[in-house]
């Protein structure tokens, strides 16, 4: 008889076939900050920072017969919206996840999407398949920009990614999305057992299903999937966070996931991103860890690949992101030769007279945060200082822009005394003309910035 029921739910798990319009009546397994709300919407995440979630069909699905036998088919389909904090800021995205446990028990928020964490992401024994629709971008996993779709296996570098977007019936012309436009669209993965090919396939919800998907992974995921699964979703917050909904859910084995009435979807709440400065909205990290950890890995990359200099050392990667943090909060190049003009320079005289905001971006206009754009000019100038052991070290600088640590009170007049220069053994020898610094002009001051930052440890 017991053997007589467990066939029975192998065959049940087999040909398992189900479609969500919503999820008000369902059962799902949840966990973190996954919630179901009234009208039925499947909410992952909300503006709670550095959380993960986690939503899970609760009952095992059977991929294989045996260990070693042949994965089957499968394809599930899928309606998500993602609403940021910001408008142009995301929360690290979400997944579609195919794992042996629900819940992945050790998975980090962040970069690691609750998907993975920094001792296991990468390895074999995961047995992991999953579909990243990720809004921000990671150096470590190789990721090819910030707003982009991939297909993981057993890791976060994933095998196939894409800037998203979806291939028109008429033309073949392909016509990018954004993830985080706060609009409904439509993920289409199916994979052919047969054929070993799994494909992922996105548009928005009044375009119907592409006949050209945007990934195609030829692998065979026997070896990766294990006889019995758990089907869901993971998804994590950051330093900024997002509402990521999912309306509708279909899935099949051994065949196509049944299509998904949009009609019957529950609605998106009416809720808008928050305003923010154009300082944010141009790209400025002030209060984002992890995109300031981006720019100065992104950086220092490009100076030690700069073969006039044999080594790069930390202190070089703050005094690059500094030059960062000047050029785009000024809107200028480092370097002006027709103008004869030093950046820093440039904005250090600003500050000496009185008047450092008027070193901003002017196509800014009045949308910033002023004393936001005080914080950035003062601390792009800290981190380009000559000395090398007078610049902040870069947990000071997180610090900082975080806003846990205020900015020391620094006068112009004791920076300049403590021999604030433009820095020319720092990579910008190969521009062959001398020019005065205007810090050279100023008067000299006993007290030294680089007894004010040294005094906070580095």
């Amino acid at each position: 008889m017991v053997r007589v029921l467990v066939s029975l739910a192998i065959a049940a798990s087999q040909d398992l076939n189900f479609t969500f319009s919503g999820f008000r009546s369902t059962n799902l397994s949840l966990d973190g900050l996954a919630e179901l709300t009234s009208n039925g919407l499947l909410r992952l995440t909300n503006v709670t920072y550095h959380r993960t979630s986690h939503a899970f069909y609760p009952n095992p699905v059977t991929f294989k017969n045996s260990t070693n036998s042949t994965a089957f088919t499968f394809s599930t389909t899928f309606v998500f919206a993602i609403i940021p904090e910001y408008p142009t800021l995301g929360g690290h995205g979400f997944a579609f996840v195919i794992a042996p446990t629900r819940g992945l028990p050790g998975a980090l928020p962040n970069q690691y999407l609750g998907l993975f964490n920094d001792t296991n992401n990468g390895k074999q024994t995961n047995h992991v398949v999953a579909v990243e629709l990720d809004t921000i971008y990671n150096s470590e996993f190789d990721d090819i920009k910030d707003d982009h779709v991939g297909i993981d296996i057993n890791g976060l570098k994933s095998e196939r990614s894409d800037s998203p977007g979806y291939y028109s019936q008429l033309n073949g012309k392909l016509t990018n999305l954004t993830l985080i436009s706060g609009h409904p669209m439509q993920v289409w993965m199916e994979y052919d057992g047969m054929e070993k090919q799994l494909n992922v396939t996105i548009a928005p919800i009044e375009v119907d299903k592409p006949s050209r998907p945007l990934l195609t992974l030829s692998r065979d995921l026997s070896p990766i999937l294990n006889s019995s699964m758990y089907i869901g979703f993971s998804s994590s917050t950051g330093s900024f966070s997002a509402s990521q909904y999912v309306l509708g859910w279909s899935f099949k084995m051994n065949g196509l996931a049944e299509a998904l009435n949009i009609s019957r979807l529950p609605k998106l709440p009416r809720v808008g991103p928050k305003k923010t400065s154009k300082l944010l909205t141009i790209g400025l990290p002030v209060l984002c860890l992890s995109l300031v950890l981006v720019a100065v890995s992104s950086i220092s990359y490009a100076i030690r690949r700069t073969r006039k200099f044999a080594e790069a050392t930390t202190s070089t990667d703050v005094f690059a992101f500094g030059a960062f943090l000047l050029e785009v909060a000024s809107g200028r190049r480092p370097i002006q030769p027709t103008e004869d003009i030093i950046l820093v320079d440039w904005v250090f005289s600003r500050w000496l007279g009185g008047e450092i905001l008027e070193a901003r971006d002017p196509n800014l206009g009045t949308e910033y945060i002023a004393e936001e754009m005080e914080l950035v000019l003062k601390l792009g100038l800290m981190c380009s200082h000559s000395e090398p052991a007078a610049r902040p070290s870069m947990r000071q600088v997180v610090q900082f822009l975080e806003g846990h640590v205020p900015l020391p009170d620094i006068s112009p007049l004791r920076l300049s005394a403590s021999g604030q220069k433009f820095s020319h053994h720092e990579g910008f020898d190969d521009f062959a003309y001398s020019y005065p610094s205007s810090t050279d002009k100023a008067s000299a001051h006993s007290s030294s910035v680089a007894e004010s930052l040294l005094s906070g440890g580095r």
